[in-house]
């Protein structure tokens, strides 16, 4: 069962544990900020998308195995998702940008 260990920089210099297990087709990702208790923190979304930026450990270059691990697991399924979730977020954000100034210069007529 592989499993790694990282420590990325909290507030106030206060470190924050993450854990990365994979079994199987499973992966489990926790870590010790408030956030990361019933939601999913930024820590641990940076390290499975890849970013090192906020680990102080010296094990940074595990990050690597870790994005390894993604494919074809519940997670990897799960941040694809996430992925085009974003991305349909972003198009409507724009398309309402969009229909506000029209809305605007319309009421300007």
């Amino acid at each position: 069962m592989p499993e790694l260990f990282f420590q990325v920089q909290g507030p106030q210099g206060r470190p924050y544990e993450i854990m990365i297990r994979k079994i199987g087709k499973n992966m489990t990702a926790t870590c010790t900020c408030s956030a990361g208790v019933d939601d999913i923190c930024q820590h641990r979304i940076n390290i499975l998308s890849g970013s090192t930026q906020e680990i102080i450990g010296t094990n940074a270059d595990d990050v690597k195995k870790v994005v390894s691990w993604i494919a074809g697991t519940d997670v990897g399924k799960a941040m694809h998702h996430m992925v085009e979730s974003i991305k349909l977020l972003e198009n409507a954000q724009e398309d309402f940008n969009s229909a506000r100034k029209r809305l605007v210069k319309a009421l300007k007529d």
